[in-house]
């Protein structure tokens, strides 16, 4: 995967929440975004398709330390995928 995490997380998120991407910002919180447990799991997912990995972490796991969209991102920089936009 070429693309940087932002670009994959953006469409990931307002793909699956049928939102607008320019509302997934770093700053915007999973509750602003309407993100539910089940939601980031499947956010979770599909951003392991896109990268072809598997995030070491399991739902209870990701619900109680991720709440913004740059947690995610974190994450993500912290495992390799991908530079900065």
């Amino acid at each position: 995967m070429t693309q940087p995490i932002e670009t994959v997380l953006r469409d990931v998120i307002a793909s699956h929440m049928k939102i607008e991407p320019a509302t997934v910002v770093p700053e915007a919180t999973l509750e602003q975004l309407g993100i539910t447990s089940l939601d980031l799991v499947e956010i979770i997912m599909s951003i392991e398709d896109a990268y072809d990995v598997t995030m070491p972490l399991d739902a209870n796991e990701a619900w109680s330390s991720i709440r913004t969209v740059g947690d995610i991102i974190a994450l993500g920089h912290s495992l390799g995928f991908g530079g900065g936009d």
